[in-house]
């Protein structure tokens, strides 16, 4: 008797078709998580690291595409809701709270965040709304932001997230350097920003 391939799966019931769609996307987003950028996944590794036939990922999904998207929707939809349920307060402690959860969802994630941010996006994907499933995230930025009085408000939105994105990255790939807390070269990018914002 053989043994199982690893890489095998057993078939859905009637009606669980929604359970291999979501397996589907979760080895998306695994594969992501170690390719060089979103050009280098296809659509039959993706099967296979799911263990069904090719064919049947088209089921669910017209395109690479199609299931890129779904793996965005899913990966902003658990940061959304990181930084939705980030604190109640109001003014600048919101905002720095909001940035709190941000930095904490990409240290305790870098496979996730990765997929998010450290993929190199295909060329003219990102034009319209509907199609940019991390917008809201930015908007919620720009608003609390605003909130607190920033002139511009887009502007601090996107100082901040740079920012951000600099310490989730440099603490990943410079371990050894003697970083200060977290908590507080937040603090110190939302006080430097929004004080710059209101001059």
């Amino acid at each position: 008797m053989t043994a199982k391939n690893s890489t095998t799966r057993d078939r859905n019931r009637r009606g669980e078709g929604a359970r291999l769609r979501a397996e589907l996307v979760a080895a998306a987003s695994r594969l992501l998580e170690t390719l060089d950028g979103q050009e280098s996944l296809s659509l039959r590794a993706v099967a296979r690291a799911a263990g069904i036939a090719p064919q049947s990922v088209y089921l669910h999904f017209a395109d690479r595409r199609e299931l890129l998207t779904a793996v965005y929707e899913v990966r902003f939809a658990e940061l959304r809701a990181a930084l939705s349920a980030a604190s109640s307060a109001d003014g600048p402690t919101r905002l720095a709270e909001i940035c709190r959860a941000y930095c904490e969802y990409g240290l305790r994630n870098p496979g996730h965040y990765r997929v998010l941010f450290g993929t190199a996006g295909t060329p003219g994907w990102e034009p319209t709304d509907a199609q940019m499933p991390g917008l809201p995230l930015f908007r919620l930025l720009t608003d609390t932001a605003e909130a607190c009085g920033s002139a511009d408000p887009t502007a601090t939105a996107s100082c901040l997230w740079a920012a951000m994105h600099g310490l989730i990255t440099l603490r990943q790939d410079r371990p050894s350097f003697p970083w200060l807390d977290p908590d507080v070269l937040i603090d110190t990018l939302v006080a430097a920003h929004l004080a710059a914002a209101r001059k």
